[in-house]
């Protein structure tokens, strides 16, 4: 919603005065959407107080309708009316400084019919702020300003396309070199991959001959095994040959190792 400041005055023989109590009719031209809601084609009036102003509140227009205000009754030989625009503002807007508009093409209606009228300004600067105090109106500034404010105009834009080629010239190197570095990264990674391939064939290599002296080792232990079990029984029969032997010898009386030795001179 955008306010809107009403001041209005009348001449006097002292000079302008105030439009006392004047009534001030605001109408849409056309229905209109406000969000979700659609607003009718319906006025309002407003009463000036005793200073000839009045504040009223109202939706912004858009490209579908604007605003027809009038000022004034039938009755008043001053009465007159404006089809304007109104901004979408967060600050009040005076009456004064809106744009009038055609109502059919709602295309901005400068001259209102009146005949050109113009401003002379000394410099570019003094004629932008002339344009913003004087809407509807054309201002002229020396030709000789618009051409040095050209010129400088020319020198910052070769300027900044100087700083421009130059910024893209270090970003160029740059891109270069994040490419580069990229490809070393990829290189790098590749070798990394080779090695680690490397690394994993050794290892099974290794683990490959691990497993071959491990059998070597389990066959060298069944042997010897065998070898200490033979030995064992090979230590357990001398054993009892030589039991058997001293037993016998043991058992042999004096008569029977005469009778030997006598058997074995004959």
């Amino acid at each position: 919603m955008t306010k809107i400041n009403f001041d209005f005055g009348k001449p006097s023989a002292g000079g302008i005065v105030d439009l006392s109590n004047a009534t001030v009719r605001v109408i849409p031209t056309e229905r209109f959407r406000s969000d979700s809601r659609i607003v009718v084609r319906e006025g309002f009036e407003v009463a000036l107080d005793a200073k000839g102003k009045a504040t009223v509140t109202v939706p912004p227009t858009d490209n579908t309708f604007c605003y027809e205000v009038t000022i004034g009754l039938d009755t008043d030989l001053w009465k007159f009316r404006r089809y304007v625009n109104v901004p979408d503002s967060t600050t009040a807007v005076e009456f004064a400084d809106l744009v009038d508009v055609d109502a059919s093409t709602l295309a901005p209606a400068l001259n209102t019919g009146a005949a050109l009228t113009y401003l002379l300004a000394s410099s570019l600067q003094e004629a932008q702020a002339m344009s913003a105090d004087h809407i509807g109106q054309m201002v002229f500034y020396p030709e000789g300003q618009a051409k040095t404010m050209a010129s400088q105009i020319l020198e910052d834009l070769t300027d900044a396309r100087a700083v421009v080629e130059a910024q893209s010239a270090v970003a160029a190197q740059a891109a270069n070199a994040a490419q580069a570095s990229a490809a070393g990264a990829q290189e790098a990674s590749v070798q990394a991959a080779d090695a680690v391939r490397s690394v994993s064939e050794q290892t099974a290599q290794v683990s490959a001959n691990a497993a071959s002296v491990q059998s070597v080792a389990d066959s060298i232990s069944e042997s010897k095994a065998v070898v200490e079990s033979h030995a064992n029984e090979a230590l357990t029969a001398i054993d009892e040959a030589v039991k058997i032997v001293q037993d016998k010898a043991k058992d042999k009386t004096p008569a029977d190792a005469t009778a030997d030795t006598t058997s074995q001179e004959a």
